[in-house]
């Protein structure tokens, strides 16, 4: 059947973007954790302070770019590529120095890092996330595989060496720096290489340049603002306390590995299938993919909130050790957020072209956390600085979820699927605080982890393989739930 057909694209899709971003996720994740045994808390928060201001300032330089190429087929960027001004072009690029040459001055005032290996920095980085997603449309996922795959290790490898000999941070990035130069040249050759393809040129389409710039602003902002959700309490943290201080809010309110690549790969293999749904009628497949999304990721975000959660204390102490002990509050208050991110609520607005809701939601989102920040730092601490991004993350999605029902004329109980979500959190909760509650009594720390570990591993491939077969046993993917 063809939207049977349709879902199962959208599994591989998903998993082949998730892969091209797991290995360099997977990196990142290793060096945490060893600067995070390795260094002083003071070293590593200098260290850290580095990728909190590149984070917070390339999403001004690719303005969500990524973003809006992943929202159309290859054929219609063609088009849209070719009716657009050489001074534009020229536009952007100043743009992207001036915002780079920000960023170098920052580093290089505090002395971590030269001026041109920053600015180099963020350039590279910039133009490899805008190349990726132009390859992920191409569908070229054996190149952003290995390559990602080899910068995965060669970052690793680094900062294993630096670690052992004592490179400067300087030395550190500069290293880093030629490893980014080298999967954007291997990033550009691939693209190049898709484009002398196409000999005959492309189909030519009626493009609406003002929708795709409106639409374009409208991502770019969104992006921005969802970074500063991401980054900036980090940020304020990291001016107005200690070094020290600003390692244990960041290890504590750290996001969890691999689930906004997940998130993001779901996304955008949801926005790939409608792009190309080859004459299926736009609302019932929009709501079956929809629908399929949160079924299969939730197999996935449920049992790590459950594990991370009810294993906080033996994961800190086990893996990042003692030091970071006042970490696990944060901790433990940051990931209350986790359940959300089961759903992508913002694909079908992106889809419509909807962007002026998208930032209504995201700017507000932002606002409402930073002006809760302070009143509930001045309660709770510092849990309670990332109690105020929980609390307008879960307001943002219900805005969200009204808007994307008002728009496809459904309730907003058709594009969850809650009776599948309530059974999960039951079973997958009751287990692993049974698992919990057994691995204290028989084991150590480490061994009531590792027993964690297994459980969550094995509910992950049961439920997720449960799903595969129900598509296959019933031919389709369940109904919407009924409002």
């Amino acid at each position: 059947m063809p939207l049977l057909k349709a879902n199962s694209v959208f599994v591989s899709n998903s998993f082949f973007i998730f892969i091209t971003r797991f290995f360099p996720s997977l990196a990142n994740l290793l060096v945490l954790v060893w600067y995070s045994r390795n260094l002083s808390e003071t070293d590593y928060g200098n260290y850290q302070l580095f990728w909190i201001q590149l984070y917070v300032i390339y999403p001004l330089i690719s303005f969500g770019l990524h973003n809006v190429i992943v929202t159309y087929s290859r054929n219609f960027l063609a088009n849209i590529l070719s009716k657009i001004k050489v001074l534009h072009y020229a536009i952007y690029v100043f743009w992207s120095i001036a915002l780079s040459v920000v960023f170098a001055l920052l580093q290089s005032r505090l002395g971590q890092v030269h001026f041109f290996t920053a600015l180099l920095f963020i350039l590279s980085f910039s133009v490899g996330v805008i190349t990726e997603s132009l390859l992920i449309v191409f569908r070229k996922y054996s190149v952003l595989t290995w390559t990602g795959f080899l910068y995965a290790a060669s970052f690793c490898a680094i900062h294993w060496w630096a670690l052992s000999v004592g490179l400067s941070l300087q030395e550190l990035f500069s290293l880093l720096l030629v490893v980014s130069m080298l999967r954007v040249f291997v990033y550009s050759c691939a693209v190049l290489i898709e484009v002398k393809k196409d000999v005959d040129g492309y189909v030519e389409e009626f493009v609406d340049l003002g929708s795709v710039r409106a639409l374009w602003l409208h991502l770019g902002l969104y992006d921005v603002v969802q970074m500063l959700s991401t980054w900036v309490d980090k940020f304020a943290v990291a001016l107005v306390l200690t070094a020290g201080l600003s390692a244990i809010y960041y290890n504590g309110a750290q996001n969890v590995p691999f689930l906004p690549i997940l998130l993001s790969a779901a996304g955008s293999a949801v926005l790939l299938q409608l792009a190309d749904r080859n004459g299926l009628p736009e609302k019932e497949t929009t709501l079956q993919l929809v629908n399929e999304s949160g079924r299969m990721l939730s197999s996935i975000v449920f049992p790590v909130f459950f594990f991370l959660y009810i294993f906080r204390s033996e994961l800190f102490v086990s893996i990042l050790s003692e030091k970071y002990i006042p970490a696990i509050p944060i901790f433990a208050v940051s990931i209350l957020s986790l359940p959300v991110r089961a759903y992508s609520f913002t694909t079908v607005l992106q889809r419509a072209h909807k962007g002026h809701i998208i930032n209504i939601g995201a700017v507000a989102e932002l606002l409402l956390a930073v002006l809760l920040m302070y009143p509930l730092y001045l309660w709770m601490g510092l849990p309670g600085v990332a109690l105020s991004f929980v609390i307008s993350t879960y307001l943002q999605a219900a805005f969200y979820l009204i808007a994307t029902a008002r728009h496809l004329q459904v309730s907003p109980l058709h594009l969850l699927p809650l009776r599948n979500w309530v059974v999960k959190f039951i079973l997958y909760g009751s287990v692993l605080l049974v698992i919990h509650h057994l691995g204290t009594i028989q084991y150590t720390g480490k061994g009531t982890l590792l027993l964690g570990v297994l459980g969550m591993v094995l509910l992950i491939l049961f439920t997720f393989v449960f799903e595969l077969n129900r598509k296959k046993h019933h031919g389709r993917a369940a109904e919407p739930i009924q409002a």
